[in-house]
């Protein structure tokens, strides 16, 4: 699996700060992951027939950083965007609290969003205390949309790790 240079520095420097804080699943203390694996099955409210499959990583670090990668492990046609939504359990979607950018690199996209700070140009997407909460909860899926099936070609449900 690729990782990305953010991912890895952060990963770096929790390791080297927390290393005698490291919990029994070897993810250092203050650093949260949630993974998702990403298909058409999982599409609400209608499962979408596709040969297209990825996987998602999403970290947190605090309440002031996410960062995430998204990997297209078969192919997929025309991606137009992707985002983390929010899990409504009555209908099984629900609304984008974090748009991932930057647009696709490729077919995968990798990015970071923080809180707090100057932002760089292009500026990050807005992170707020819900996007938090949300992936928290275990409310969080991420979508990849695509020209053909604009409502979501590929999605996965956030679980922390």
């Amino acid at each position: 699996m690729r990782t990305t240079r953010m991912l890895a520095v952060l990963a770096s420097i929790a390791v080297v700060g927390n290393c005698s804080d490291s919990t029994s699943s070897n993810i250092p203390e203050g650093l949260e992951v949630y993974t998702a694996t990403l298909n058409g099955a999982n599409e609400r409210p209608t499962a979408i027939t596709t040969a297209a499959t990825g996987h998602a990583t999403v970290t947190i670090l605090g309440d002031s950083l996410i960062s995430w990668e998204v990997v297209i492990d078969s192919p997929i046609d025309s991606i137009t965007a992707g985002h983390i939504h929010r899990f409504n359990p009555d209908t099984g979607f629900g609304g984008v609290i974090l748009s991932l950018a930057p647009p696709a690199r490729g077919l995968d996209f990798i990015g970071t969003a923080t809180t707090g700070s100057a932002p760089p140009v292009p500026a990050p997407p807005a992170l707020t205390d819900s996007t938090f909460a949300i992936i928290r909860a275990g409310r969080g899926y991420v979508n990849i949309h695509t020209r053909v099936n604009g409502g979501g070609e590929i999605r996965g449900n956030l679980v922390r790790q």
